[in-house]
């Protein structure tokens, strides 16, 4: 066991290890049981076994409502997008009682391309085969998936992804992973929001200083996400164009206002 010890702590750090153990605890997508489980074991990973157990910081999700069955389906779509094989699954939403359902009877039959985490989730980039474009689901609502026989429709016959899936670019554009087409998007913003917008939009933001307080910002972006992030930072943010994205925004901010009366 010590010579175990010595072994791994040469090819990975105490730092790292914690580094590690943290993406664990604030998770929102890892079953707690299972989340304490693999923190036991990369913590037998330290040389110090003592000095990266979490003593004082307890963020695990003990209140959400999780899937038993996500690491299996981690590893089944792990597989097909290996394989290069289309997967059939029961996707899920919950009801008042706390459990999933079925969103629908017919199960869902999708080409699977790449997992990717982001906001706390695991979400699936696949394609319909009847359509052209991407979509993204949320892997913890997954139940009863399955590998078929049939192969993936290649990715240069989905124009999303033709030349390629650009993994970065894709998460900067759909910060909420909503599907639709992404557009060049123009707004004005506070200067002391700068951080936060490139930790969303990431290093391909352009900032154009207008006064000393205020930046012109130029962000590619999926147009749903986009409304989103904009109703969420409203009191900082004034969206310029596209038009259209401006005209939705103003509505749900009326709408939103009245709910209020």
């Amino acid at each position: 066991m010590f010579i175990s010890c010595v072994y791994f702590s040469g090819i990975i750090s105490d730092s790292e290890l914690r580094y590690i153990i943290d993406g664990l605890l604030f998770s929102k997508h890892i079953p707690t049981s299972q989340c304490k489980q693999l923190i036991d074991k990369i913590s037998r990973l330290s040389s110090n076994e003592d000095k990266i157990k979490i003593k004082h910081m307890n963020n695990l999700p003990e209140n959400t409502i999780q899937n038993k069955e996500l690491f299996y389906t981690i590893e089944v779509l792990d597989e097909a997008i290996e394989k290069q094989r289309q997967v059939q699954f029961t996707y899920n939403v919950y009801g008042i009682d706390k459990k999933m359902h079925p969103k629908r009877e017919e199960k869902y039959i999708v080409n699977p391309y790449q997992m990717a985490a982001t906001n706390g989730r695991y979400y699936l980039i696949c394609n319909y085969d009847k359509y052209d474009n991407i979509s993204h689901y949320r892997i913890d609502r997954i139940t009863d998936i399955e590998i078929l026989p049939t192969s993936c429709k290649p990715k240069e016959e989905v124009k999303d992804i033709k030349y390629g899936l650009d993994l970065p670019k894709h998460m900067a554009e759909h910060i909420y992973m909503f599907a639709g087409k992404s557009v060049r998007v123009v707004f004005e913003a506070k200067a002391y929001l700068v951080t936060e917008i490139l930790d969303w939009f990431g290093k391909e933001t352009e900032f154009e200083r207008i006064d000393e307080d205020t930046l012109r910002v130029s962000v590619y972006v999926n147009l749903n996400a986009m409304k989103y992030w904009a109703l969420q930072y409203v009191r900082h943010v004034k969206v310029l164009s596209p038009k259209e994205l401006v005209e939705t925004i103003k509505e749900e901010i009326e709408i939103g206002a009245k709910n209020y009366e």
